[in-house]
């Protein structure tokens, strides 16, 4: 996640589901994911549809609130925040640094300190830039910080906690794409999870993949089947 991606359509979309995760009696937990803004694309500028009727009567408050902080220019991870656009929620919002920049140790170090900070979180929602590391991208890489790994899901899942993250789909058949979630949900950590996932299917598509402790599922589950049969399905579908 990136500043400048705050308010829009992304946004509305997966805020929307978690506040739809968090009204159904979850207690949720954010990490952004949160990098430096990057300038060399026009990445974060789609905000057209806060003057779009297609987007009207799924969440209006929300609707309304975003496009303040939008229309105001305050754009960022805090004002999102502050506006308590997820009742109750925790958050953490400590940036993450590229490897030369932070040094050895430090994505362990943030990540350790995320999971302190939402601890007590029902789910946990993780927001990278770009989703799941990718085999073509090293694990200390510069590009690393676009992706949450493995291990990061699995000590999430190991400490109690269900997990939703964001995927950005990528230029692949969607057989082939998701033969490698297949793969990495059946490791040792997560081979005991269940697996549900949605897409928001507007503009870009973005998946949306639960991994879940049985004692959470038929809750979530309730919370999909919502998104998919109230106003919400002409932006949300099963993936």
């Amino acid at each position: 996640m990136e500043d400048r991606y705050a308010g829009d359509a992304g946004d509305f979309g997966k805020i929307g589901l978690l506040r739809v995760l968090a009204q159904s009696g979850f207690q949720i937990g954010v990490n952004w994911y949160l990098v430096s803004d990057e300038a060399h694309n026009d990445d974060g500028k789609h905000v057209g549809y806060l003057c779009d009727p297609k987007f009207e009567g799924c969440d209006d408050e929300l609707l309304g609130k975003l496009g303040c902080m939008v229309f105001n220019k305050q754009r960022s991870v805090r004002a999102l925040e502050e506006m308590d656009l997820i009742p109750n929620a925790t958050y953490f919002h400590e940036t993450l640094l590229h490897p030369k920049e932070g040094g050895p140790g430090f994505r362990n170090q943030w990540h350790r300190a995320a999971l302190k900070k939402l601890k007590d979180s029902d789910i946990v929602f993780l927001d990278p830039d770009n989703g799941l590391l990718v085999k073509s991208v090293s694990p200390n890489g510069q590009k690393s910080i676009k992706y949450v790994s493995r291990n990061e899901l699995t000590d999430y899942y190991s400490a109690g906690h269900s997990i939703v993250f964001y995927n950005h789909r990528c230029r692949q058949d969607e057989q082939t794409y998701l033969n490698r979630f297949n793969d990495a949900f059946s490791c040792e950590g997560l081979c005991n999870a269940k697996v549900l996932s949605i897409k928001f299917v507007r503009g870009t598509i973005r998946d949306y993949f639960f991994l879940l402790h049985s004692k959470h599922v038929r809750q979530a589950a309730d919370s999909i089947e919502f998104i998919l049969n109230s106003s919400w399905s002409q932006h949300f579908k099963r993936l």
